[in-house]
């Protein structure tokens, strides 16, 4: 599976099979004040009913702006999220959420939903559910998968920049299905954080309970989201 993922995505990453754990696991997901990252966002809607998929394509922008420490010394930071059309629009700020470093884990507050994206420490044999503090039902794409780290301190190559150290999230992976596909990969890199982020969630036409052709998708989401630049204000 791991030769099919590389495959799949060789456009944009060089693929690589070191596991050196990380000597600072909270260097994958570093927070600061002015802290900022800017993404490249692509994505695809299937809607049942609609013979046409609606393509968006823009860049966000999350930026760090404020930090709160409480009485046990757990890190609270705030983002805000922006975005905009191309390179020379304007940022136009669309939400605000929540990062919260804990010894264990990182814990993001966004959407109206609490996930956990990476716990410590990074291990390939550590598996965890991403959706602790949120209660998914059975007919959420989500539901019943487990996050698990596949490959730390690799180098990556993402277009034109080159990351070191890096570690690949696998949260979901279920792409042989013949009614469903669901697939969700993210990568962070040292000093750095999130670097990219892979997602694909669909269901396949059916009628009556028979599939209509093959793999034909009725309804759902893909998306891609790239770094393109990061650094402080």
């Amino acid at each position: 599976m791991q030769i099919i993922l590389c495959f799949a995505i060789a456009t944009l990453y060089s693929c690589d099979n070191t596991s050196t754990p990380p000597a600072n696991p909270y260097d994958y997901y570093p927070l600061s004040i002015g802290q900022y990252s800017i993404y490249q966002v692509n994505e695809v809607i299937y809607s049942s009913g609609q013979n046409d998929s609606i393509v968006n394509s823009f860049q966000e922008k999350d930026e760090v702006i404020s930090l709160t420490t409480d009485v046990m010394g757990n890190e609270t930071y705030t983002i805000w999220r922006s975005s905009r059309i191309n390179e020379s629009g304007y940022w136009q700020k669309n939400k605000e959420y929540k990062v919260q470093r804990v010894p264990d884990k990182i814990i993001v507050d966004l959407n109206n939903e609490t996930i956990v994206p990476l716990i410590f420490p990074i291990d390939l044999s550590l598996q965890w559910n991403a959706y602790l503090y949120f209660n998914l039902n059975d007919k959420d794409y989500r539901y019943g998968y487990k996050s698990k780290y596949q490959k730390i301190g690799e180098p990556l190559t993402i277009k034109d920049k080159n990351f070191k150290n890096t570690v690949k999230v696998e949260e979901r992976l279920d792409t042989t299905g013949l009614i469903k596909y669901n697939l969700a990969v993210k990568y962070y890199a040292e000093g750095v954080g999130l670097i990219s982020e892979k997602e694909a969630d669909f269901e396949y036409l059916q009628n009556n309970g028979e599939l209509e052709g093959y793999k034909v998708i009725a309804s759902g989401k893909r998306k891609d989201r790239v770094i393109m630049d990061y650094g402080h204000n």
